[in-house]
């Protein structure tokens, strides 16, 4: 059992933990040390019987054995709080009193004197015991009294049970921070991560949950009786199973007029005899409008509506980088252990899904060609680490288009997309190329293989496949049981979420915006509002400070960054125009025959209502629409607007809550604002002017120390390695750039305000200054508890660096991290030498 003690010095810092979870004090006297006395005064201070029984008997402090060993955090706490009331006894109790000289000790009784009697207000004697039973006022804010919430002591057990006392905060301060959370939480079934951000969207989740399982919600509005109808399709396993493979072979006739690998005459076979897959009669655009109209990319191209690079108020069609079944670097390096696991498991699942779907043995070794046509468009794909918008940009016409890639008949193609918006494409429709050199070249691919029967076979048999792949989720049990392998290899997942979790993930998707007003007008309050209005306003203040200590910057350049950031535009919470009904009619007017007995036909029109949904952006031109949805756990900058936005999900607790200390939210989402605004000036937003065109608006010495800045943050960056493999920091430049802005602009700002919230909360048992808060707060973020796969899967394709090297790498570079927890120069937290762009 724990050995508990009560006497502290009220001069002292809180309780630390030894090694073994027990409470201690710094200035710990034992209670045999006090003295003698009384025989039933020896027996209340025996310094052999159970102090945590003592405590939880005096205070009334309910625990269970389990409890005890479980949760350090917790410990301390409890004991924190149990030493205070103690402590606070002193106030009545009579110093010459043989028995409180034993209860309190001498160094309690010396400065009793120092405790106001203002302070007695909050305490009273509930009856004569051993010890006294003491109730007090919750809302006692005398400066520096403890805050003793319930929410204050949780927020206190989160922090000190996630840490690791062990190591030095100089030595690495985020396994100090966040070793004893990864090791006291599990990963959930289904998830190959967990987080504390995905801890606060699980409870979102929970919150979606309940809406759409509530029947009894009084006048529940058009859109959420859809989305529960959405949810309930997906929920009914035993419908799903019944239905077998149906929808899916109905949906292949209706899109591609049936796959060619089935047996003549059964479901989703062609009926044509493959007459028309011949070179003489196949049409590659009639075989991909359907397609397009659900989902609006094929492996070829992806269409998007966005603005012109250099005139943001005038938006376009965009046509991107298509999508394949896997990640390029997959087919690129398919023999590299890194990689080859997947491949073959990717290929395995293909021929077992076909064998199951019908397709004879002796077709099986044509889905070889569909993989080796993937192969050649993913030698013909822009390396993630090399994309520049300006590098391969064009912005052209539709007449033009045309003449770049003549495999489609582009008029047609977006003619049909846009009908139901009653919106007339013309050949002078402006058209901005997004990768225009491998665009061309991935065109010419596919027009070699339109030369014969053989390869237009094979564009075909790829069209089928990808609709198969795409839609495996909305698959019976058997093709879960079947992609197990697949799945091991891609995330490191051998199970599955419980099956809410995969409908609420859906409904979301399908319904986010209807879902996410409603979220928001539950959890986001005007005061979070204007506390986050005003975080951002100070953090924008201190960012734009800062650019008088950037010296290699000219100045003539640093007053064009000033006009930037103050031309900066701000949103939190959720789009005001979701407060109307029209809004919601819109929206749902895009959505056609949704029930509760259609789960795979849902989710096919619930796609095509979110592509039109997009593709009216080119109609509206809205320049400050919202991308993400309000009730999302993240933030976004948009470059091309100058904007940033704060949905209602992130200004959740732990991230932010107004009844925290100002050290926690602004190392909290603090950081994060200052991150969004440190996008305006990273690799890509420093390109853009004020208004978020693309022009050189800067001289070019202070572009050249720019990239000489840069160059040393991704130096560092890619010097860090993790599971055997390197970073790669010129793939994670931008992130990393706004994480070490992020966190001086949301530090300068926090300290800038300290002394006028002097009076703020205090939290108890925290052995930390404000400003050592501040930092561990953004450290306790990003702790997260990993499998090895799903690590490396952030390393090889994120352009976020993993959450470890996240917090080491910023604070690797801050200065005032070092001088704040008194980091020796050439330790590993405090290096000789730092890189610095902001």
């Amino acid at each position: 059992m724990a050995e508990w003690s009560t006497v502290d010095s009220p001069k002292k810092a809180p309780m630390t933990s030894s090694n073994d979870g027990n409470c201690v004090s710094d200035d710990y006297i034992p209670f045999s040390d006090i003295g003698s006395g009384t025989n039933q005064e020896r027996n209340l201070l025996d310094d052999t019987m159970d102090k945590e029984w003592l405590c939880q008997q005096a205070y009334h402090i309910p625990w269970t054995i389990s409890e005890r060993r479980d949760d350090t955090g917790l410990r301390q706490i409890l004991c924190y709080i149990c030493t205070t009331l103690v402590r606070k006894m002193a106030t009545f109790l009579p110093k010459n009193d043989r028995l409180t000289h034993r209860l309190i000790g001498d160094l309690v009784l010396k400065s009793s004197d120092e405790i106001s009697p203002v302070h007695a207000q909050g305490y009273r004697f509930v009856g004569p015991q051993n010890f006294w039973e003491i109730s007090f006022d919750l809302n006692d804010n005398q400066k520096d009294t403890p805050c003793l919430t319930l929410e204050c002591l949780k927020t206190s057990s989160s922090i000190l049970s996630s840490l690791d006392r062990s190591l030095s905060p100089c030595d690495n301060f985020y396994e100090f921070a966040c070793n004893g959370w990864i090791k006291s939480n599990q990963i959930p079934p289904g998830q190959n991560q967990w987080s504390l951000l995905k801890l606060l969207g699980r409870s979102t989740d929970y919150f979606i949950k309940d809406l759409l399982e509530n029947q009894s919600i009084p006048n529940p509005s058009p859109g959420l009786v859809m989305a529960q109808a959405f949810y309930n399709a997906c929920m009914n396993e035993s419908l799903i199973q019944e239905r077998k493979f149906a929808p899916l072979f109905t949906w292949i006739s209706h899109l591609f007029g049936g796959w060619s690998l089935l047996p003549s005459g059964s479901q989703g076979a062609r009926t044509d005899n493959g007459e028309f897959l011949t070179k003489d009669h196949f049409n590659l655009t009639e075989m991909y409008l359907s397609h397009f109209k659900i989902y609006g990319y094929n492996p070829l191209f992806q269409i998007e509506i966005g603005q012109d690079l250099k005139n943001s108020s005038h938006f376009v069609i965009e046509i991107a980088q298509g999508h394949l079944c896997l990640q390029r670097e997959n087919y690129l390096n398919e023999t590299s252990p890194t990689y080859e696991k997947v491949v073959t498991a990717y290929k395995s699942f293909m021929r077992n899904y076909s064998k199951l779907l019908g397709v004879p043995l002796d077709k099986l070794d044509e889905l070889n060609a569909i993989y080796d046509f993937e192969k050649k468009l993913a030698q013909n794909m822009e390396d993630r680490s090399e994309r520049d918008p300006e590098k391969y940009f064009l912005l052209t016409t539709l007449k033009n288009l045309s003449d770049i890639c003549p495999v489609f008949e582009w008029k047609l193609l977006l003619s049909r997309l846009f009908e139901p918006l009653n919106y007339t494409i013309s050949d002078n429709q402006a058209i901005a190329l997004t990768e225009t050199k491998y665009f061309k070249a991935r065109c010419q691919v596919y027009m070699d293989y339109m030369k014969n029967d053989t390869g237009i076979r094979i564009l075909h048999n790829l069209a089928v496949w990808q609709f198969i792949w795409t839609t495996r989720h909305l698959m019976p049990n058997e093709v879960d049981r079947l992609q197990k392998e697949y799945m091991e290899a891609e995330t490191g997942l051998n199970n599955y979420p419980e099956r809410w979790l995969t409908c609420v993930a859906e409904t979301q998707e399908a319904f986010g915006w209807i879902l996410g007003y409603l979220f928001a007008n539950e959890k986001f309050d005007q005061k979070s509002n204007d506390a986050a209005a005003e975080m951002i306003h100070e953090i924008r203040e201190a960012f734009k400070e800062n650019f008088a200590s950037v010296h290699w910057m000219q100045e003539e350049d640093k007053i064009k960054a000033i006009e930037k950031v103050d031309a900066m535009k701000a949103s939190v919470g959720y789009p005001m125009y979701l407060n109307q009904t029209a809004e919601e009619i819109r929206l749902l007017s895009y959505m056609t025959n949704i029930t509760e007995s259609t789960y795979f036909e849902n989710a096919l029109r619930a796609r095509a209502a979110l592509i039109l949904d997009h593709l009216n952006d080119l109609i509206t031109e809205d320049i400050d629409r919202w991308d993400l949805q309000p009730h999302v756990v993240n933030a976004f900058y948009k470059d091309n607007a100058n904007h940033i936005y704060f949905p209602a999900g992130i200004l959740q607790p732990p991230v932010y809550d107004h009844a925290h200390p100002l050290s926690l939210n602004f190392g909290g989402i603090g950081m994060v604002v200052g991150h969004e605004i440190t996008h305006a000036f990273d690799h890509q937003g420093a390109k853009r002017d004020a208004k978020g065109n693309y022009r050189q608006w800067w001289s070019n010495k202070t572009r050249e120390a720019f990239k000489r800045n840069s160059q040393c943050m991704i130096d560092q960056y890619s010097n860090y390695s993790i599971l055997n493999t390197s970073l790669n920091g010129k793939m994670t430049l931008g992130e990393n750039i706004a994480d070490n802005g992020g966190i001086k602009a949301a530090y300068r700002a926090f300290k800038k305000l300290e002394s006028k919230y002097s009076d703020g909360t205090v939290l108890p048992a925290l052995d930390f200054t404000s400003d050592q808060l501040f930092f561990l707060a953004f450290a306790q973020i990003w702790c997260i508890k990993q499998l090895p796969r799903a690590t490396l899967t952030t390393v090889l394709y994120d352009v976020h660096t993993v959450d470890r090297y996240r917090v080491i790498g910023t604070l690797m570079n801050s200065e005032d991290f070092a001088r704040v927890y008194n980091c020796p120069s050439g330790s590993y937290m405090n290096p000789k030498t730092k890189c610095s762009v902001w």
